[in-house]
């Protein structure tokens, strides 16, 4: 599976990057139980070691695909909060206005 990250993502591409990383994650208990039962099965010691460098480099390989997945999602995300404009502050009006101008002077200060 080839994993490209971007710097923004479209809800759309997140859903499938969300699947992606779900799929994977359902591969990597498939091969965990493999790696297991593989203890268990009843094949040399030579072939046995084989399979499970194998079934470890490919469960490596699978970490690494979700991890480049996650990042590419943090970074659209946080691509996303940087171009988003920020909400606009309104200024003070009416009582709030005049409790801003009038709190310096109901504050006792002693030397």
């Amino acid at each position: 599976m080839q994993v490209s990250s971007s710097s923004s993502m479209p809800a759309s591409s997140a859903r499938d990057t969300a699947s992606q990383i779900a799929q994977l994650q359902t591969q990597l208990k498939s091969l965990t139980q493999k790696l297991k039962s593989l203890a268990t099965s009843d094949v040399d010691a030579k072939t046995k070691k084989m399979q499970q460098e194998l079934l470890q480099a490919q469960m490596m390989a699978v970490q690494a695909q979700i991890g480049a997945l996650q990042r590419a999602q943090q970074q659209a995300q946080e691509q996303k909060m940087r171009s988003e404009p920020p909400a606009p502050v309104e200024p003070a009006t009416g009582e709030r206005a005049r409790a801003a101008t009038t709190l310096g002077s109901q504050v006792d200060t002693f030397a």
